[in-house]
């Protein structure tokens, strides 16, 4: 199985065309743009985790990546 990100990315993959309306690429910039507040707190639990491994930084650390679970995790079959 595969993330909805690998879907997105394999789909432009097969059709990279830059003046197609819609399609993989737009979908894949609004998922990043609705996902860009959990990439910024990934960002920085994980500069935080890497200047002190502390608990409190591994934890900030960990639901940063459980925030972006629906976007990089394997999907679920329906």
């Amino acid at each position: 199985m595969s993330s909805l990100y690998d879907d997105l990315s394999e789909k432009l993959k097969k059709d990279p065309r830059l003046s197609k309306r819609g399609g993989a690429r737009y979908d894949l910039g609004l998922l990043l743009f609705n996902a860009r507040d959990s990439l910024r707190d990934l960002w920085d639990a994980a500069d935080r985790y890497t200047r002190s491994h502390d608990a409190e930084a591994l934890e900030d650390l960990q639901d940063a990546v459980e925030k972006l679970r629906p976007v990089f995790g394997e999907r679920r079959k329906p």
